[in-house]
């Protein structure tokens, strides 16, 4: 099912604007990692990694985990429903404007079969990738975090088809229209066939009709009546399952507690 497209209603006060300059945050945010927590648990299993191949006669440098980068490579909920600042659009149309993605597999690919097999594992036996896992989550409290994952999406849905949104929804596509553009939904104009967003080029086209969704957004309420509905469905699973999210969370920090003596425990020389 469309995650964007939503039905055109009966014309209602717009919601006030969302600022295009401060990050949108929601409920489930606070059970998800932050850059730095995902630097310290990728750097802390790229150290076991390294030391389980190393215990195999095999040296290997992982690349290490920065912050800042992974930071910039992740937009997190800025473009949850779609493109929303307008200097950006300008810019850079429907793509992302961030950094190219690092390549972090070359290393492991120019890697021998038989070198290969100690990393991935091979039959029953597993690699030192899935070793690394284990040694961090190691005693750690169960966790669902493919619930949360899912629930993430579904609110998504579910709160497109709240009738504040598909009242923004349908001024959004008047205003669009206005300005000649005539998509049915956000998720039309930011798939439309014209857009090659696997390409680094931008088209002119592209970034003109970009620039008016993001105008469109703001006059019509649809980013701010979204949020507000996204919001209150994640708001209310999270009183509904207090034991799962506090897994989470228990299960998050006894991970990064792991994470975090690894790496300290290398920094003072004790695992190399």
């Amino acid at each position: 099912m469309s995650l964007l497209a939503v039905t055109a209603c009966g014309a209602e006060e717009p919601a006030a604007p969302v600022s295009t300059t401060t990050p949108l945050t929601l409920p489930f945010d606070a059970y998800k990692t932050t850059p730095e927590q995902r630097a310290t648990l990728g750097n802390a299993h790229n150290l076991l990694v390294a030391r389980c191949m190393r215990e195999r006669g095999v040296a290997v440098e992982p690349p290490a985990e920065d912050a800042a980068l992974i930071a910039a490579l992740d937009p997190g909920n800025s473009r949850r429903y779609g493109v929303t600042d307008t200097a950006a659009a300008g810019r850079y149309g429907y793509h992302l404007a961030r950094p190219p993605s690092p390549d972090t597999t070359a290393a492991w690919a120019e890697l021998p079969a038989a070198t290969q097999s100690y990393l991935y594992g091979a039959g029953e036996r597993r690699g030192c990738l899935d070793r690394a896992s284990l040694v961090l989550e190691r005693g750690a409290r169960k966790a669902d975090w493919p619930w949360l994952s899912r629930q993430d999406v579904l609110t998504l849905e579910r709160s497109a088809k709240a009738p504040e949104v598909v009242a923004a929804a349908g001024r959004w596509r008047a205003c669009m229209s206005r300005a000649g553009h005539d998509y049915p939904s956000p998720e039309a104009a930011i798939t439309d066939s014209r857009w090659n967003l696997d390409e680094p080029a931008v088209t002119e086209d592209e970034k003109r009709i970009a620039v008016a969704d993001t105008r469109c957004k703001q006059s019509s309420g649809l980013v701010a009546a979204w949020h507000a509905a996204d919001a209150a469905l994640q708001r209310a699973l999270v009183r509904d399952n207090a034991a799962r999210f506090a897994a989470l969370r228990a299960d998050l920090a006894y991970r990064l507690r792991r994470a975090s003596a690894v790496l300290a425990a290398h920094e003072s020389g004790q695992v190399g």
